[in-house]
């Protein structure tokens, strides 16, 4: 029996691979995965891995190995060290000397863990193929690029920090039974003045020569990672992209657009609200089932009434989110004065004013306030969206937004407004999907968001 096994995850990868009773990972996603990774491979029985093989050198991708290590009998890490030479930190912010010389240490230390429990083999273009069962897999982009370019005089980027370690990624190929399958890690497609690793996924694509039938999407189907020229040849059949559905249909829209016109049969998955188990059969055919598929989320509507109960809720999350800071906006959204109109729109037959709690579980994990003006253009302007601490991360504040999203519409919204500041919540609001839209009477930004368009690839719904 061959399977890969895609996690729930979302800007981070972990791939397990089984084949005929063994089992291996390919990247260990964050350090915060851990205790998932865990209850699935506990789940499936599995007491020992293969191997483990980091990509490359990103917290998404190391951070749960040496929780690994610690918890199972692990054969062999493969790991693509850290170049010391990055213009980015890996999450968006520009790394400065002090952020490589830790990660680099980091590094070290991680390698040295490795040596103490299990054997290390770093990916340094002497491997070429790393074998589990019957996956054979083909390694593209195993030698340290980033570093060659700053150290070769010939280079036009010769003692120059000007790539992030994503130009480093391990790229892996492999046919099992006549099915193809490609795991683009986080290579990228850009093009730039050092040929060899210039349009990387371009060239791996001419190696493989041939459509494939199943891609792990490079980069979270994040920045340039496709050519034309690459996907012409890979058109893949299934794509797996570890992000936001939002994310996919907002600012990656471009790159969703891109593959599905190289190939429109392409079936595209994103593995924000579940992970998927491939089945590869004996003669070469390909089925995936879902897995750890996260509970859907309901809404609570409050009574005017019931407003009372909500107001301390409200306040508590402004103070310690930070969305208000001096003594003025206290008093003023703790007075009755701002309680009571609340209360009092909360009555009205038509645009009235919603208060909600979200439920997930029977649970209470969050909450939202919010107008809907049917009588005018439809805008659902949200004023507060909130998810209690203990349900925080792992993508769980994304999906309780596409639940509120899906039912703001059915309750007549057209389009999703908000206002707010601070470069984190901007952040999260645009990985939804919000774009600039101005700014509101006070100069705070303004940010809007178009409903999601529903379509169908391959037979598979995506937004």
């Amino acid at each position: 029996m061959n399977k890969l096994h895609f996690l729930r995850a979302t800007w981070c990868d972990v791939i397990l691979v089984e084949s005929n009773g063994l089992f291996a990972l390919i990247d260990t996603a964050y350090e915060r995965t851990f205790p998932r990774i865990r209850a699935y491979l506990d789940k499936l029985g599995v007491k020992r891995l293969e191997f483990i093989l980091i990509t490359h050198y990103h917290k998404d991708h190391y951070g749960s190995l040496d929780a690994l290590l610690d918890t199972y009998p692990v054969g062999m890490v493969y790991m693509k060290k850290f170049s010391g030479l990055n213009i980015s930190d890996g999450s968006g912010h520009t790394a400065s000397t002090a952020f490589n010389v830790s990660e680099t240490a980091r590094c070290e230390d991680m390698c040295d863990h490795a040596r103490r429990v299990s054997k290390l083999t770093v990916l340094d273009g002497s491997v070429g193929h790393v074998v589990l069962g019957d996956f054979d897999f083909r390694l593209f982009g195993e030698t340290d690029a980033i570093r060659e370019m700053y150290e070769d005089p010939a280079s036009p980027y010769y003692h120059q920090i000007r790539f992030g370690e994503n130009t480093n990624s391990v790229a892996l190929y492999a046919d099992v039974h006549g099915t193809k399958i490609y795991l683009g890690a986080d290579a990228n497609d850009e093009a730039h003045d050092y040929p060899k690793y210039s349009c990387q996924n371009t060239q791996y694509a001419r190696a493989i020569g041939e459509a494939i039938d199943l891609m792990k999407v490079p980069h979270h189907c994040c920045g340039g990672i496709f050519s034309d020229e690459s996907l012409r040849i890979l058109q893949p059949r299934y794509a797996l992209a570890t992000n936001f559905t939002a994310t996919i249909n907002g600012q990656m829209k471009a790159n969703r657009d891109k593959l599905l016109a190289a190939n429109p049969d392409t079936q595209l998955l994103v593995s924000d609200a579940c992970g998927y188990c491939f089945t590869i059969g004996e003669r070469g055919s390909l089925s995936f089932e879902e897995f750890d598929r996260l509970p859907p989320i309901t809404f609570e509507e409050l009574a005017p009434e019931q407003a009372q109960e909500y107001w301390p809720f409200h306040i508590n999350y402004l103070i310690q989110d930070g969305i208000i800071e001096d003594e003025e906006d206290v008093e003023y959204f703790s007075s009755s004065g701002y309680r009571d109109v609340i209360t009092e729109q909360m009555q009205w037959e038509k645009d009235r004013h919603h208060l909600v709690y979200m439920i997930c579980e029977g649970k209470r994990v969050g909450a939202a306030s919010y107008r809907i003006f049917t009588q005018e253009d439809g805008q659902c302007f949200l004023m507060d969206f909130w998810v209690f601490k203990p349900f925080r991360g792992d993508g769980f504040g994304h999906h309780c937004y596409m639940a509120l999203e899906a039912y703001t519409q059915a309750q007549g919204a057209k389009y999703h407004e908000i206002n707010c500041d601070g470069k984190d919540r901007i952040r999260f609001w645009k990985a939804l999907g919000f774009v600039d839209d101005g700014t509101d009477e006070w100069g705070d930004p303004l940010l809007r968001k178009d409903p999601m368009e529903y379509k169908t690839y391959g037979g598979n719904p995506f937004a």
